[in-house]
């Protein structure tokens, strides 16, 4: 791209440099505050990586409204540029910056946003380069899970980066973004809208995960679920390697959201499948990778050799696309084992939002539904439950103990 062209779409794309405003882009997400506030802190890079269609751009556009109303920053001091397939040259990065420095930016600090960075071959040694050049310019990277990874780099961005992730709506953020009163502790005003909550909870469940599902009612959530799905299948997976069997793969896709919250092996999804279990372990570790799915180790287990070759349990990183992949809609729910299952993955991915790591617990009879550092979880599933069966052993492994029941679940 010659500089001319160039300097056209850096124009193009930062408006704000002629308006002097930057207008309220949609609602904010719960890492949104913590975001901002990083921005504040070190020069350090700041990358958020997620999904498709997770809110990234949104997230990106208000922060940068936040720097301009919060911490006075000049219009003319904030720079945005999205890349895209098209624009993979190999000294864009280097172009971007160049431009702004020289005929835009005004003095003191600087803050330069790229998005869909996964674009461009080698991201991290331009942006590298520049961050150890430039002292007072921050950097703010935003791209796709399912393309981020795939990156290689000869440099390393090791002791300069803060990494972020953004991933599903919660249903604190769903329940946010449909103008519904969050569940509060207060126990009356709880109770008052608890049947609320048990029917926006399955909706959440079926199609609430993504922002623009939930924000545009005009949208077929189906149909949308379903071109992103095809999309991830058969633009992004391909990144990771050439050789990969899309159809096994949406195969494993469709089995791994069949089997949520239950133990699985790759030996057995490959008998099932007929396939090398080599092959699949490579798929699921890829599923990992762009945060569709998350594999729970048996915290029982103390070597990561027998956690790695002993019983897993596998649990989806978005149920939407988990539940309408394999052609069910929200009445699936209805199912109490079903609903049992999804409400468990929801807890899982609360507490693996909160807590960062997060594991079962399976040994001599004796289990617990999660396990984190300090915690250990139950997910109370009946009336009787035996208290000081838990208790007991929770003492045992030194963890505080936490019994979750559904109306629980919705204060989480």
């Amino acid at each position: 791209m010659n500089l001319y062209n160039l300097e056209e779409l850096l124009v193009k794309q930062n408006p704000h440099w002629v308006s002097n405003k930057i207008g309220e882009v949609g609602f904010e997400r719960d890492t949104f505050e913590n975001f901002c506030q990083e921005l504040s802190k070190r020069r350090l890079i700041l990358t958020m990586s997620g999904p498709r269609r997770s809110g990234k751009t949104y997230l990106m556009k208000q922060a940068m409204r936040w720097l301009a109303k919060n911490k006075h920053i000049p219009y003319k001091n904030i720079c945005y540029f999205q890349f895209s397939g098209s624009l993979n040259d190999k000294n864009i990065i280097h172009g971007v910056v160049d431009l702004f420095l020289k005929k835009y930016a005004g003095k003191k600090e600087k803050y330069i946003f790229f998005d869909e960075v996964q674009y461009i071959d080698y991201w991290q040694d331009q942006i590298k380069y520049s961050y150890d050049l430039l002292s007072d310019v921050k950097f703010i990277v935003l791209g796709s899970t399912s393309l981020f990874y795939r990156q290689k780099s000869k440099e390393s961005l090791a002791g300069r980066i803060v990494k972020y992730k953004l991933g599903a709506l919660n249903f604190h953020e769903y329940l946010r973004f449909k103008n519904i009163e969050a569940p509060s502790k207060d126990r009356a005003k709880f109770v008052s809208n608890l049947s609320i909550y048990k029917t926006e909870f399955k909706k959440y469940l079926a199609f609430g995960q993504y922002p623009e599902i939930v924000v545009n009612p005009e949208l077929d959530p189906k149909k949308y679920i379903m071109d992103l799905s095809d999309q991830i299948i058969n633009f992004d997976i391909p990144y990771f390697s050439a050789k990969i069997n899309r159809q096994l793969f949406l195969s494993v896709v469709k089995t791994l959201s069949f089997d949520l919250a239950q133990e699985y092996s790759s030996n057995h999804l490959a008998k099932t499948l007929e396939v090398d279990r080599r092959e699949i372990s490579e798929y699921v570790k890829i599923l990992e990778e762009i945060n569709l799915f998350s594999v729970c180790y048996n915290a029982g287990f103390k070597s990561m050799r027998k956690k790695l070759s002993g019983s897993k349990k596998i649990y989806g990183l978005n149920l939407n696309l988990s539940l309408n992949l394999n052609g069910f809609d929200a009445s699936y729910l209805n199912d109490t084992r079903v609903f049992g299952r999804y409400f468990e993955n929801y807890i899982f991915m609360r507490i693996l939002e909160k807590y960062g790591k997060i594991e079962y617990y399976r040994i001599d009879g004796k289990e617990f539904d999660f396990v984190s550092e300090n915690m250990a979880f139950e997910i109370k599933s009946g009336i009787n439950i035996n208290m000081d069966k838990y208790k007991n052993l929770s003492s045992k492994l030194k963890k505080k103990f936490y019994l979750i029941s559904e109306e629980e679940a919705y204060l989480i």
